[in-house]
């Protein structure tokens, strides 16, 4: 696969010739079914929103390998510095063909620290395909969120036929959404260019059901965010099972991983589960998480005492 820099900025009406075969020859699964349900969050490489440290590029690159080789194929990278993290990643390991890539309309070049500032959403310019595609290092977007931005109906509407036009010239897979309601078939009707939605779904968020099963009445591939809620919080459902039940903080944590994990995974219809994972080890265990499957009613009671 060429370099960006080899392929020119896209222009308006140009079609990408580079990635019009992707198909047939990326090395991952050609479905949603085939490989792990798990998607390695973009949180994983930055400082932010976590309660461990950002890991060296060395295991920022050791993470992704673990995650293709033990079946985690996608990759969500929101902010700027994630996008580059990955890119880097992905060429070093030269796997790119094998990764399924989601890329967000947050632009600002924020640092990656832990109290260092997070962007918001901003709405697609054209010059910003060609920006993403250099930090992913790539020439192809496999799924691109159009998170909906401040400013009205019309800048929504006209970020979202950019976001068209470059799927409709091969620049862009799949087009998907953020939160998009429990009333999504009534605002968007069955004719409408989204393949997925993104949500977040955890303990914390009993009334998300519905939006999901909204999502799935559209046809769209639903993926759950956040299933830790954020690290600080696991931090405090850690603290309140020690003063219930018995065991050392290190197994209480991974029984807490390993069923809050679970229950976003398995709830009703959801499709995938992006996680961040800032050790290498955390793969592995994630993975072993999913192949335990749905929560058993113990489990669950044991879960609920601690979350309620």
């Amino acid at each position: 696969m060429k370099s960006p820099e080899d392929t020119g900025t896209p222009q308006a009406g140009t079609r990408n010739t580079e990635a019009s075969d992707k198909g047939a020859n990326h090395g991952r699964p050609a479905s949603f079914e085939d490989d792990v349900p798990l998607v390695l969050g973009g949180h994983s490489f930055i400082g932010q929103l976590g309660n461990e440290p950002r890991p060296s590029e060395d295991t920022q690159c050791a993470i992704v390998e673990a995650c293709l080789d033990n079946g985690i194929y996608w990759f969500d990278t929101t902010h700027r510095p994630e996008r580059v993290a990955l890119g880097k990643a992905l060429h070093k390991l030269g796997r790119r063909d094998e990764a399924i890539i989601i890329a967000w309309n947050f632009f600002d070049d924020v640092g990656v620290g832990p109290d260092d500032r997070l962007d918001g959403a901003a709405p697609y310019q054209r010059h910003h395909i060609e920006q993403i595609l250099e930090q992913l290092q790539t020439t192809f977007i496999d799924c691109l969120v159009v998170h909906p931005v401040a400013g009205g109906d019309a800048v929504n509407a006209a970020q979202l036929e950019l976001a068209v036009e470059w799927q409709t010239h091969g620049y862009v897979g799949m087009l998907g959404t953020w939160d998009p309601g429990e009333d999504a078939l009534e605002r968007f009707g069955l004719k409408n260019p989204y393949d997925f939605m993104v949500r977040p779904l955890n303990v914390a968020t009993p009334t998300a059901g519905p939006a999901f099963a909204a999502a799935k009445r559209l046809g769209w591939h639903t993926l759950a965010a956040s299933p830790f809620v954020r690290g600080w919080h696991l931090d405090r459902l850690v603290a309140a099972a020690r003063m219930s039940w018995r065991g050392s903080e290190s197994d209480l944590r991974r029984r807490l991983v390993d069923h809050m994990l679970r229950y976003s995974l398995f709830h009703p219809n959801v499709d995938r589960v992006i996680t961040a994972m800032r050790r290498v080890e955390w793969v592995t265990a994630n993975v072993e998480s999913v192949r335990r499957g749905p929560l058993t009613a113990s489990e669950r009671q044991w879960l609920d005492s601690i979350s309620s």
